[in-house]
C-alpha cells in the first residue's frame, strides 16, 4: 500500500510538475484569431478595425443558440449589417455583391480565385497570455508592448510565420487559417425572400383611413423609406433582382460556421434567387426573377463556376452523359409566363433558340457582347477551380408552384371579380384531389381547368411516381451536375427540408416520412366570414390599379383568408412533395436535414403581434396600431415564423406579387439555421 502511495505521489508530482511546466509554456505560446471571419463583411469598411467590429457585433458567441443571438442583437437594435451601405446609396462601393454588374466585388473573388497568393490577406490579431513585454515582428512591421495587447497583422490566407521575442527567447509560429468556401443555391427560401436588408418603414405622423380601406398602401408619401422614390441608386437587398438577404438561413448558417472557429475564414458565395426553379434559375438562366421581373443573366450554376474558376470561364459546353445518367432531359420545359416559350426546352446544351427566345434576352446579349444569357454550362479552362467545401441548396418549391398554391387557397375565389381575379389567381393549380369544391367555387374551377390544358401539368403531376420529368428526375440531375461540376461528395451538398407553418403540434411520424392522418387538424380562419383582423387582408394591395378603380378599395366581399379546410389541402399537396424530396436526397446521400419539417411548430402564422392590418377605426379588440410600430426583425417568444400577407405588404410595399407572404421571417430563418448547423456540426 505504501509502495502504491509512494508511486502515486511520484505520479502526481510528475503530472502536476509537467502540467505546471506546460501551463507556463502555454502561457507564453503565441495565440491568434481571425478578427473578421465572414468574407461578405470585407467590403463594408476600409479599416481592419471597423471590419472586425462589424463581425464582433453580428457573430454568434461561443455555443450561443440562434435564439439567444437574435434576442441579444434585438436588444441592441437589430438591422442588417448591410442596411447602412444600402441606405447611403453605397451599394456599388461597399457591398460584396455588385448588383449593377451581377458579380462579386474583386476583393471577395480574390479569396477564392487567389487564396494562395501572398497578397490575399485577412485580418488577424496575435497575442501571448503574459504580463511581460513582447517584441513582435511580421512582414517588416514591428511592435513592442505588453504581450496581452494584440498585435494586428494582415495575414496571407495561405498562412505565414510570425515571430516574437519574450524574456530574451525567440518564438516563431506558422499561422495557417482554414478557408471554408460555401456556395449557396436555390429559391426564395434560400435567398431570404420577405426579409429586405433595408426594409420599408412608415412615418409615424400620418393617420390612416378607416373601414378596411388600404388605399394608403399606395401613398408613397407615407413611407419613411419608399422602395422606389428615394432615388435610383437606393437598393433594398443584397441583390434586389433576386431578393437576396443577409437574414437568409443559408447566410446565417455560414455566419455560425465562421463564428465558432477563430481560425476559420468563410467565403460565402450566395446565388439563391426568389422564383428560381431547378430548370429556371439553378441550372439555366432564370427567365423572370420575382423581385424585379427581369431576366437573370447567368444560371446560378454558371455564376458559381464563373466565380470559382481560377481562369476566365467564358465558353459554354453541353451536359455530359455521366451527368444525365438515365434522366430524359428532353422532357423538361420551362414554366410558362409572359414572353416565355414553353416549347423551347430548358436543356443544358448550347442552344441558340433558347438564347434568343425573347426581345429582353436579345437586348442583354447585345449589351454584353453576346456572352450571356447563354444556354449550356460554363467551362473552366483546364478544370482549375476552387471546389467548395459545402454547397447549400434550397430548391424545388417553385418547380411545383409553391407561390401559386398559396395564392390558390388564400385568394377569395367565391366571387366573380373580373380584372382582380385574373390578376391574382394562380398560374399553376394544385392536384385535382387537393382542390376546393368546384361547385362552390366555379370561377376558380374554370380557371384551373384552363390552366391544366394550357400548362399540361398541375403541381401534383410533378411529384407523381414514374414521371420522366418529375421531381425525382429533376433532383437526380441536379445532384449529378453539382457533384460533377464542383467535384464534391454527396455529403457536401446540404439541404433542409421545407418547414411546415400550418400545424400546431409536431407529428408522430418520422420527420422525413409522410404525415399521419392525425396531423391534418389545423387552425385557420372561419369560412365565408369577413374578418377585419385577418392576417391576409392586405393582399388587396396586389390588385392592379385598374381593377381597384373599377371595384373600389373596400372590396368588402373579398375575404382573403386561410381556412382549416384550405390549410389541410395545401398541407397535403406540400407533404407529397416533401416526401419525394426526402427520399431522393436520402437515397443519394445528401446531407439532408429532415428535422426542419417541424422547425416552425409553435410559431404558426396566426401568432405574434400586429397580425391585422393597421387601421385607426377597427374595434379595440382587434388591437389598433400604426404601421410605424412594425418591427420586421422583432424578437418575441410567442411569435410566427413566416410572413403573413399583411407583413409582406407593409415590409415590401409596391411588390405586386406579394412575394414575401408565407416565407420565413428572421425567426423562421434562424430556426432553420439552428437545425442545419446542428447536423453539420455533428458530422
Amino acid at each position: 500500500m505504501r509502495i502504491w502511495q509512494h508511486s502515486f505521489t511520484a505520479l502526481i508530482f510528475l503530472i502536476f510538475g509537467a502540467t505546471g511546466s506546460f501551463a507556463q509554456s502555454t502561457g507564453s505560446q503565441i495565440q491568434w484569431e481571425i478578427t473578421n471571419r465572414f468574407a461578405p463583411f470585407e467590403t463594408q469598411f476600409e479599416s481592419a478595425s471597423d471590419r472586425s467590429s462589424l463581425f464582433d457585433r453580428y457573430k454568434l458567441l461561443p455555443k450561443e443558440s440562434f435564439e439567444k443571438w437574435h434576442e441579444r442583437l434585438y436588444q441592441g437594435g437589430l438591422a442588417s449589417p448591410y442596411q447602412e451601405a444600402l441606405a447611403a446609396g453605397d451599394h456599388a462601393k461597399r457591398m460584396h455583391w455588385d448588383q449593377d454588374n451581377n458579380q462579386h466585388a474583386q476583393r471577395i473573388l480574390n479569396f477564392v480565385k487567389a487564396e494562395d497568393d501572398p497578397a490575399t490577406t485577412i485580418d488577424v490579431k496575435v497575442w501571448v497570455n503574459s504580463a511581460k513585454q513582447c517584441s513582435w515582428s511580421f512582414g517588416g512591421k514591428t511592435q513592442t508592448t505588453t504581450c496581452r495587447e494584440p498585435f494586428w497583422i494582415a495575414l496571407p490566407l495561405a498562412g505565414a510565420s510570425i515571430a516574437v521575442k519574450i524574456d530574451g527567447q525567440h518564438k516563431e509560429k506558422f499561422l495557417k487559417p482554414k478557408h471554408s468556401v460555401i456556395v449557396a443555391l436555390g429559391d426564395s427560401y434560400g435567398s431570404g425572400e420577405g426579409n429586405p436588408d433595408y426594409p420599408a418603414t412608415w412615418k409615424a405622423n400620418r393617420p390612416l383611413a378607416a373601414n378596411n380601406n388600404f388605399g394608403w398602401l399606395k401613398a408613397t408619401g407615407r413611407l419613411q423609406t419608399p422602395p422606389e422614390k428615394i432615388g435610383a441608386s437606393i437598393k433594398h437587398w443584397v441583390d434586389d433582382t433576386c431578393h437576396r438577404s443577409f437574414f437568409s438561413h443559408q447566410s446565417l448558417t455560414a455566419l455560425k460556421i465562421a463564428s465558432e472557429n477563430p481560425h476559420t475564414f468563410v467565403s460565402f458565395l450566395h446565388y439563391a434567387c426568389t422564383g428560381a426553379e431547378i430548370f429556371d434559375g439553378v441550372l439555366v438562366p432564370q427567365y423572370q426573377a420575382w423581385g424585379q421581373g427581369v431576366y437573370v443573366p447567368y444560371s446560378q450554376l454558371n455564376f458559381a463556376i464563373r466565380d470559382l474558376c481560377f481562369g476566365d470561364a467564358k465558353d459554354y459546353g453541353a451536359v455530359t452523359a455521366k451527368e444525365l445518367g438515365d434522366v430524359q432531359i428532353d422532357q423538361f420545359d420551362r414554366r410558362g409566363g409572359k414572353d416565355n416559350k414553353r416549347d423551347i426546352q430548358s436543356n443544358l446544351n448550347p442552344d441558340p433558340k433558347l438564347d434568343k427566345f425573347s426581345k429582353q434576352t436579345a437586348k442583354l446579349r447585345k449589351a454584353n457582347g453576346g456572352h450571356f444569357p447563354n444556354s449550356g454550362i460554363l467551362t473552366c479552362p483546364n478544370a482549375k477551380m476552387r471546389n467548395p467545401d459545402h454547397v447549400f441548396v434550397s430548391v424545388g418549391g417553385n418547380d411545383i408552384g409553391f407561390g401559386d398554391i398559396v395564392t390558390y387557397f388564400v385568394v377569395p375565389a367565391q366571387w366573380r371579380v373580373g380584372l382582380v381575379g385574373k390578376a391574382v389567381f394562380p398560374q399553376v393549380c394544385p392536384s385535382s384531389h387537393n382542390r376546393v369544391d368546384g361547385e362552390a367555387f366555379p370561377n376558380l374551377r374554370k380557371h384551373c381547368d384552363k390552366l391544366d390544358r394550357t400548362n399540361g401539368y398541375d403541381a401534383g403531376r410533378l411529384t407523381g411516381k414514374g414521371q420522366p420529368w418529375g421531381m425525382e428526375q429533376r433532383y437526380t440531375l441536379l445532384f449529378n451536375i453539382l457533384e460533377h461540376r464542383f467535384d464534391v461528395r454527396s455529403s457536401q451538398i446540404v439541404m433542409p427540408q421545407y418547414p411546415d407553418p400550418l400545424r400546431k403540434s409536431a407529428s408522430h411520424a418520422p420527420s422525413c416520412a409522410a404525415l399521419s392522418t392525425r396531423d391534418y387538424v389545423l387552425p385557420g380562419d372561419e369560412p365565408l366570414v369577413f374578418n377585419p383582423a385577418s392576417a391576409w387582408g392586405g393582399l388587396k394591395a396586389a390588385a392592379p390599379d385598374a381593377a381597384i378603380a373599377a371595384i373600389g378599395w373596400n372590396m368588402k366581399k373579398w375575404h382573403f383568408n386561410l381556412t382549416p379546410g384550405e390549410a389541410k389541402l395545401a398541407l397535403k399537396e406540400f407533404d407529397a412533395f416533401r416526401v419525394e424530396l426526402s427520399k431522393t436526397a436520402q437515397d443519394r446521400g445528401i446531407t439532408y436535414v429532415c428535422s426542419t419539417r417541424d422547425a416552425f411548430i409553435g410559431y404558426g402564422w396566426w401568432q405574434g403581434e400586429h397580425l391585422n392590418m393597421p387601421n385607426t377605426k377597427l374595434p379595440p379588440e382587434f388591437g389598433n396600431w400604426h404601421p410605424s410600430q412594425l418591427d420586421p426583425y422583432i424578437f418575441e417568444k410567442d411569435t410566427r415564423a413566416v410572413r403573413t400577407g399583411n407583413d409582406s405588404v407593409l415590409i415590401q410595399p409596391g411588390d405586386k406579387r406579394i412575394t414575401g407572404a408565407m416565407h420565413p421571417n428572421l425567426t423562421g430563418h434562424r430556426l432553420i439555421a439552428e437545425q442545419v448547423y446542428g447536423v453539420l456540426s455533428s458530422r
